[in-house]
């Protein structure tokens, strides 16, 4: 359905300049499917201007594939989909421009995320990746090359295609032949948890989204995989409970799922969250932040729900609190770090900066994964107006949810009184960190 492309340049002429790298995601209208990325050498210099912005200089591209030896695989990849790209028309000119050095005629439909974006996503001060990507809360490493700035990119899309299903293929979608239209249409514009019944009225699939009847035509319209056509062609009837907060629908779908362990949520049955972020004290005395699979008996700061998900978040951390690749394990030397070589690292790795100094901004980074206070209550929107869901907190545990109407928030024993009790394991304790993460709330501390 869908390419992710970004492209670094020697400039900003697609005339003139050349590409010196490239990456492709290949994007189903759900998820990444696949991905691809080179460095290319442009046969041309550098200029100094740009490897300040991008890393990439000419001694990193000296033996990198030529565009020409890259073009096949580029037809290939991008046969039959659309290209999306933040300002996709700069990079889909760069593309056009080197295929027409060898008289081949590269044409594309696009998408673009900086247009789709400002009508869509309303209200931001600005639409520049960088910006945008902050103010969503989407991870965004590696800025300015180009596979982060494809992944960011991609994460921009789901939100996108989240709100505006049609991006993916319009109002059309395919009806299973046991599923009643008029369900579908009735389906509300809001918040919430749905579930797929067969025609057993048996539970086969649950979800979450911000809007419920737009993701549920995006699963109609999915027809990329073997498991989702028979997904669809199962489902007999559709369920929902509204929420109104985010929050609550992902704390909501994580316990369902695992309390009705529906056939096509195989993998989230137990727990979503696979690999965690540890840490350790070296030799040297530094700490160093690692993840790896999380174990029964382990104790992750915080989990993810892919080994890529934690290096992403690694990275984000490491960038943020200038903490060096070497002790985050995500740079192997037994010298200086690449961050030190472009001066984004103290020098830790080579002793220049104290561990002393180093491991403060370690505990402030890893203070950040946890919980401000032991006992508290978050306050999100709730299904209706005058109405307000409410998440607790007691002794760094999650209890559960209720909803109530906005007169009774101060009223602390009637909101201890209204929880609805709910499991609290791994999984909850991460969506409920990595949504304070991103997300403003209100709280009230008890």
């Amino acid at each position: 359905m869908f390419a992710i492309i970004d492209v670094e340049t020697t400039g900003l002429s697609a005339k003139n300049e050349k590409i010196t790298e490239i990456a492709i995601l290949l994007h189903d209208g759900k998820k990444v499917t696949e991905e691809f990325h080179s460095l290319i050498n442009p046969e041309k210099k550098i200029p100094y201007r740009i490897t300040q912005i991008t890393g990439i200089n000419d001694r990193m591209v000296a033996n990198a594939p030529k565009f020409f030896e890259l073009a096949k695989k580029i037809i290939e990849m991008t046969e039959d989909r659309i290209i999306v790209g933040h300002n996709v028309t700069f990079d889909y000119n760069f593309l056009r421009s080197e295929f027409r050095e060898f008289d081949y005629n590269f044409e594309r439909k696009t998408l673009c995320t900086v247009r789709n974006s400002r009508k869509y996503i309303k209200g931001q001060a600005s639409y520049s990746l960088g910006k945008l990507t902050k103010s969503l809360g989407i991870p965004h490493t590696d800025k300015h090359r180009a596979l982060g700035d494809a992944k960011a990119t991609a994460h921009l899309l789901d939100i996108l295609l989240d709100i505006e299903p049609e991006l993916a293929g319009g109002n059309r979608f395919y009806l299973p032949p046991a599923l009643n239209k008029e369900i579908i249409d009735k389906l509300p514009h809001k918040t919430g948890v749905y579930y797929f019944l067969n025609a057993n009225k048996e539970i086969i699939y649950v979800g979450k989204s911000i809007n419920i009847h737009k993701r549920i035509l995006q699963h109609l319209n999915n027809h990329s995989t073997r498991k989702s056509v028979e997904m669809i062609n199962h489902i007999a009837d559709v369920k929902y409970e509204i929420t109104g907060s985010e929050l609550v629908a992902l704390l909501l779908e994580s316990d369902e799922i695992k309390r009705l362990k529906p056939i096509y949520n195989r993998a989230q049955r137990r727990s979503i969250f696979t690999h965690g972020l540890f840490s350790r004290i070296n030799a040297e005395g530094y700490f160093e932040l690692y993840t790896d699979k999380i174990e029964e008996l382990s104790k992750p700061y915080t989990s993810f729900q892919s080994r890529d998900a934690a290096k992403e978040f690694m990275f984000q951390l490491t960038e943020e609190y200038e903490l060096c690749q070497k002790y985050t394990h995500l740079f192997k030397t037994d010298g200086a770090c690449f961050d030190y070589q472009i001066h984004k690292c103290k020098g830790a790795c080579i002793g220049k900066e104290s561990s002393e100094d180093y491991n403060k901004r370690v505990m402030m980074a890893l203070d950040r994964l946890q919980f401000q206070h032991q006992n508290f209550y978050i306050l999100e929107k709730g299904r209706q107006p005058g109405e307000r869901a409410v998440v607790q907190i007691k002794n760094g545990i999650y209890q559960g949810f209720s909803f109530v109407k906005d007169y009774e928030i101060g009223d602390k024993a009637l909101l201890s009184k209204s929880i609805r009790k709910m499991k609290n394991n791994k999984d909850t304790q991460s969506i409920i960190r990595s949504y304070l993460n991103n997300h403003s709330v209100d709280l009230i501390i008890f």
